[in-house]
Order: C-alpha cells, then structure tokens, then sequence
C-alpha cells in the first residue's frame, strides 16, 4: 500500500469524513470530528500527512491534526486526543479490542498494527457514537479492513518495502488476496526491524525491535444476500528496548480471530444485521538482564491479557429515521507476576483482574430537508469486576497480598471483590447548512468510562516507589458540548471548533509521600478539560496548496486548582504541497509552544505526572513521491530536516522506575519506500 496518506476532508477536520485517493490502493483514514454528511455537503481536498511510513498504528495517528502520542522507544506510540489517553480512547483492530499485557503501556492496542494491512482508518475525536463500546470520551479509532475487489485476473497484490537512515530501520509487506465477487482468500505480512537511532544531539536512544504480522483472511458469500468473514491473525514483537525503562521487552505476542456474519433483509424496515465475535490472546515478557547488563537484582514479569467479545447491531429504517441498536459484551482478563531469573514469584501485578462490561445500545439519525441533520444515542452498561487473585501471597521480600497492598492506601476491607456498575451514557447533536458556504455543528454528550484494570488492581511494592491501584475507584463522567463552525469555497476551506468537557470522578493518578519514599495512588476528582482546534486549505493553484491546523488543549485539576498531567501544548502545523499528475512534493513545519502548565511529578512537588516545563520546538519534514507507468510507486524524503533536539511534553510511566521519563524524539532522518500493486 502506497504510504502517501492524501486526505479529503469533508467540511474539514471538524467534518464527517477524511478519505484518501484509493486508485493506488491507498490508505484511507476517515475523521470525524464535527459536522456529519449534510446532503448537498462537498468534500473538499485539504491536506497530507505522515507521508514516511509508520512504525505502528500510533506514530501514523500522531502525525494526524490535534492527536500527539507517549513516545517509549521506536515502536508502541500510544496515542492521546483532546489531552485523554490509554482506555479513555476506544481503539478497535479490525472490529475486535485488544488490550495490551504491559501495566506500563509498553504494547498499547495500537502495537500490535502494522498500518499496512488496514485498509481504512477511522478517528471519531469526542463522543459521538454509542455502538463501538462503552467509554471512549476522548474519542474512538477503527482500522478496519474491506472485502478486496478483483478485476478478470481474480488476484491482486500490493508489496513494499521502506528504509529509514535512521537506525537502520527497514520494513518490507506484502498484501496478496485471490477470488470473485463470490468470496476471497487474503494474506497480509510485515516484517520490520530496527537498531537504536539517535536524537537531535546525536545521543542513542534505546529503541531497536524486531517486529512481523501475519494474517490470513477469507470470505464468503453464502447467498445474495448473507456474507461470513473470518480472519485469523498474529502479531510478534521480540528484543524490545524502551528508553529510560527499568526493563526491556523480550516479547509481546498477540493472537487474535474473528468471526464477522452480515445478512441483508428484503423488507422497508429492517435493512441489515451484522454479528461479530472476536477473541484476542496477548502474552508479553519483560526483564532487566536479557538485553542489556544485568543487575545486582534480577527480574523479570510476564503478564497475560485475555479479551473476548461480541457485537450484535441491527440496521433499520423506520418513521423516516435511520436507525442502528443492539448490544455488545467485552470481557478482559489480565494477570502478572514480577520473578526473579529462576520463575520464583516475588510480588503480583495485576491479581488476577477480571472486567466484564455489557451494553444495550440505540443510535438513530433523521434529516429535515437539505439543510438539518438530527442525530442522538443511548446507552446502557453494566460492569463488572473482581480480582481474583487479591487474597495471594507469594513469598518474596515482601510478603504481602494485593488487598494488604490496597490497604495501604486506605481501601476497605474486601476491596478487590465483585464489584458492579451501570451506567448511562448518550449523545444529541444538530447539524446546520447555513447556505452554501457555512455550516455549524453542535455536540451535547455524556460519556462514562470505568476504571481500568491498573487503575483499579494494579498492586506493586518497591524500595524505590509504589505503585498502587484502587479497587473502589468510581467510574468517569465526562459531559461534553461542542460547537463547530465550517467554511468551504472553491479554493479555501477552513473549520473551526471548540469544545468544553465537564468530568466528575476524573481518575486522577498522583505521587503522594511514603515515608522515605514516593507512591504513586488513584483518586477520583473533579476535573475540566477543553480546547479549540482550527483548520484552514486554501489552493493556489491547479497544483500548489497551503495548509494549517492549529490546536490548544487546556486541563484541569478542580479539586486542587492545579493543571492536569501530560496535555498537549498548543500546537500549529503549516504545510506546502505540490502535485501533478505523476510527481507530488511537499514541506511541513510543525510547531510547538512550551508547555507551562504542568503538574510535576514527586509527592514534593504537584504530585502529577509531569517531568518539566517542556521547552517548545520547531520540526521541518519533507518528501516526494513519483508514479511510474510501470505501475511503481517511489517515495522519499527526510523527517526533522534540522536535526532538531526535541521531546514531546507528554511524559511515560515504567513498571520499575517510580518517576515518569520523557523520550527524545529521533534526529533527522532520510528514508526511502517502493512499492508496488499488480
């Protein structure tokens, strides 16, 4: 798949809809953002980014308008939307959630993507949609796959291969599928690896991996109208390093099937129903002596993460209102020890921690005339969790079960048993054509996430620094209310949004004193969060467009009057595209304030999880790309022209070090991509 990534955005990136050119079977990412499709609505062609090819899922959605990411090495980019991370974004591999093994982000779901075998990538910022699980304030991402489509041949193919100067990273993919429009078979592989590379000032970062994928996907048309897809896939990370991490990753192994059944019906009501189940194992380890100089106190901690699921939604016109309901279920089960060399258990991690969530959902849409789009879901969870494993002492230095280890922290007695929630969560909004140049878009919402299974089990002692979850956590409310505004004319386009999101019962994770040492606890809070993004493309020309994002992120802490931890400095991008029709080129200058308000780390200082006031940083990239008529596709360029010294502001945890690190963002690098379709 060509990595060029042009989007189309429809009424920009506060619009319905950003899609790329496919004639080159390109990757096609989707957002949404503000106005949905408003008949009459024309999609306008604005911008380009990550035209280098991704490591993962996440260093492609950080090259994307208003979403940063956690940098821990070369791979596992966790992204962040509107200042929320981790299970506060919904983030979906073709339909089925996987939950990484690693308490410390090590294998974020966005790990385990290897870009090139998705088809289509779709980023709903805020909450705007019921029927892709509970949750999700900050937004919902879904790499997604298509049924291929053949040609007389009855085959297509699409391979490549890229290489970064950079530490020495190459990658090479193949995406092979044979059929008719009677059903397929489809095998998609990736292969990558990398050394260590170095930052602006020439230092290694420790961030070499060896990473492939392999999928097998078929599908079926059982009759005109009934369709089964069934996939089966696996993804191997090995000899990981993380940068400034008491440990490094051995492996990360992920296996994950899925089951995908649609019929259509024949009536004026019912339109179509679709059934999906997926299951998704993930095993990961991690030591301090493997890949790098062993210690006076070896260790190691292998973790496990289980998730299945299954999703039932109906498609339906009725009243002259498009209609979508069903229900989901989602169970994840997570389990971990810290050993030492010889698999003798120290301490527990994760005790066994079970999380169960069940939802009903409805999601309907209705528009009046040309001009206004109605759209409005509900929502209904029931959540359930328990760690079984609470009541286990293993023998180490400290012999202690996970509820004493919770007890240190104030939890109750029993804390670690069943525990149950439900929640209602919904949406309303209203799209307006003004006339034919302007159209506003406003967003009411409420969204409730429970707590995750770290934050409410995670149960880990050190001499350094603890780290403690809170099995009595509440879950978070986040009420939300956008308002968006579009422009679009023949050559300019631009969109501007603001959005407000009021939490209770933020889960605010902070350093408190212990003694002669930090510990790092759960709590829930009050806590506000908003922003304003603001997108503007105008075309200059048959081939010359100018483009700019701008987006500032603010969060606080309302219950102490302190800044929030880890949001996003005020960031604006400005690019310079040129393109024909067989040659295309452009720069991109990024740029970042610094980032004053923080909360530090260290029970001394805020108690947050903010390592400094991050300086700001300018980064220029550019690249070019040529079609040759024999159907080869070059592309190159060089990412940080200046070989600028830079890290993002948004800092990462480690399972053994108490303190938060920053990584120093890669110096300049030269790569280069080939690929080709036949």
């Amino acid at each position: 798949m060509t990595k060029k990534v042009s989007l189309m955005i429809a009424a920009m990136c506060f619009s319905g809809h950003v899609v790329a050119d496919n004639s080159d079977h390109e990757l096609v990412i989707e957002i949404t953002s503000g106005l949905p499709q408003v008949k009459n609505t024309i999609h306008a062609k604005t911008t380009s980014v990550k035209a280098s090819p991704s490591t993962d899922g996440g260093d492609l959605l950080k090259s994307l308008p208003g979403i940063s990411g956690t940098r821990t090495g070369g791979r596992a980019i966790d992204p962040i939307i509107r200042g929320q991370s981790q299970t506060q974004l919904n983030i979906l591999l073709d339909g089925a959630y996987i939950h990484g093994a690693g308490p410390n982000r090590m294998d974020p779901p966005t790990a385990y993507t290897s870009v090139d075998s998705y088809d289509q990538v779709t980023v709903i910022k805020g909450n705007r949609s019921v029927i892709y699980g509970s949750g999700g304030p900050g937004g919902t991402v879904l790499f997604q796959r298509s049924w291929p489509s053949f040609d007389e041949k009855g085959y297509s193919g699409d391979i490549s291969s890229s290489y970064h100067g950079n530490g020495d990273r190459y990658e090479l993919g193949a995406d092979i599928a044979a059929g008719n429009d009677k059903g397929y078979l489809r095998f998609i592989t990736h292969k990558a690896s990398a050394n260590n590379y170095e930052d602006g000032d020439g230092n290694e970062v420790r961030s070499s991996y060896d990473s492939k994928s392999n999928s097998l996907l078929a599908g079926w048309l059982l009759s005109d109208y009934t369709k089964l897809d069934v996939s089966f896939e696996q993804a191997r990370e090995d000899d990981v390093l993380f940068a400034g991490a008491g440990m490094d990753g051995l492996f990360a192994d992920a296996d994950t099937a899925r089951f995908k059944l649609s019929h259509q019906f024949q009536s004026n009501v019912f339109q179509q129903v679709a059934l999906e189940v997926y299951q998704s194992k993930v095993d990961h380890l991690m030591d301090n002596f493997s890949l790098r100089p062993a210690g006076m106190m070896m260790m190691q901690a292998p973790t496990s993460s289980d998730t299945d699921g299954a999703r039932l939604i109906f498609d339906a016109r009725m009243m002259d209102v498009d209609w979508q309901f069903g229900f989901d279920l989602k169970n994840n089960d997570r389990d971990g020890e810290v050993q030492n060399a010889s698999n003798v258990p120290l301490r527990l991690l994760w005790p066994g921690a079970e999380i169960d969530q069940n939802g009903l959902f409805v999601e309907a849409e209705k528009s009046l005339g040309v001009d206004d789009v109605f759209k409005g879901g509900l929502r209904f969870d029931h959540v359930s969790a328990v760690a079984n494993r609470r009541d286990e002492v293993v023998n180490g230095m400290m012999p202690l079960s996970s509820q004493q280890i919770w007890a240190m922290t104030g939890a109750p007695a029993g804390a670690g048993e069943k525990k149950t929630e439900d929640n209602v969560a919904g949406f309303t909004s209203w799209t307006h054509r003004l006339n034919d140049e302007y159209s506003i878009d406003t967003v009411l919402s409420r969204a409730v996430r429970t707590a995750d299974a770290t934050e409410r089990y995670i149960a880990r002692v050190m001499m350094a620094g603890d780290w403690i979850g809170n099995p009595e956590l509440d879950p978070e409310k986040h009420h939300q209310i956008e308002i968006s505004l579009q422009n679009r004319q023949e050559n300019l386009n631009w969109n501007v949004s603001g959005w407000y999101n009021s939490v209770d019962d933020y889960i605010l994770r902070q350093s408190i004193s212990a003694g002669m040492k930090d510990r790092d606890i759960y709590r829930n809070v009050s806590a506000e969060l908003y922003g304003a993004e603001v997108e503007m493309s105008y075309r200059l020309n048959d081939n010359w467009r100018v483009g700019n994002t701008l987006t500032w992120t603010v969060g606080n802490n309302l219950d102490d009057g302190t800044s929030l931890s880890r949001i996003s400095p005020l960031e604006l991008t400005s690019a310079l595209d040129y393109a024909n029709d067989k040659f295309s080129a452009g720069v991109e200058l990024q740029m970042v304030a610094q980032q004053n308000d923080i909360c530090l780390n260290g029970s001394a200082n805020c108690g947050g999880q903010d390592v400094r006031k991050t300086p700001g940083y300018g980064v220029v990239n550019v690249d070019s790309q040529y079609h040759f008529v024999s159907g080869v596709v070059l592309l190159a360029g060089v990412d940080n022209l200046f070989d600028k010294a830079y890290t993002l502001h948004e800092s990462r945890d480690d399972a053994v070090n108490p303190a938060p690190i920053q990584v120093a963002e890669p110096g300049r690098s030269v790569w280069v991509r080939v690929s080709k379709k036949f």
